[in-house]
């Protein structure tokens, strides 16, 4: 893995994307996303009820970037400093040289390509520029967009977990989504 990529927060670009840094000014959409159940439809994370829950949230991406171990993006459409979503690393594992792949959109943003887009260009991010060997996803089976999303990009389903996770009081399926770097 090439842990030089956490010397300064690298800024990453798609034709219709800006991927930066997540931050303060992003706490308000952080909040929409997860307190909203639908963003949350597929995801095992229980809703937010107030803006220091997002705070926390925040905090916790920071971390993953200042421990070295996880890099986490906001999403803006270019020429906007609105957040319409994020994505990242986490669960980086330097010895095996893997790291979990997490993103989500905020719903009016959902069937506009822009979850392909940063799903794309963060998996290059990760294979080439992090030099992982193997980049995961944990996507709820139900969730048909992300896995087609997924899939099309080039990862391949792993496994199945039954009522893996519980959260909203209910349990979740989760199937794993894998690439590797060849």
């Amino acid at each position: 893995m090439n842990e030089n990529i956490f010397e300064s927060f690298p800024v990453l670009k798609t034709k219709n994307l800006n991927l930066k840094r997540i931050g303060e000014k992003d706490i308000q959409e952080i909040y929409n996303f997860y307190s909203d159940p639908q963003s949350l439809k597929y995801i095992a994370r229980n809703l937010i009820t107030d803006l220091e829950q997002a705070v926390e949230k925040l905090k916790i991406f920071d971390q993953l970037f200042e421990n070295k171990n996880g890099i986490w993006w906001a999403f803006n459409k270019k020429g906007e400093e609105k957040f319409i979503g994020f994505g990242g690393f986490f669960e980086v594992d330097k010895v095996a040289n893997k790291a979990e792949l997490g993103y989500g959109l905020l719903p009016g943003n959902w069937g506009k390509g822009y979850g392909t887009e940063a799903v794309k260009l963060l998996t290059e991010f990760g294979l080439q520029d992090l030099q992982l060997h193997k980049i995961y996803a944990n996507v709820d089976p139900e969730n048909r967009a992300s896995v087609k999303l997924l899939e099309n990009i080039g990862y391949k389903r792993e496994g199945l977990f039954k009522d893996h996770d519980y959260a909203q009081n209910k349990y979740f399926d989760t199937a794993v989504y894998t690439i590797i770097n060849k």
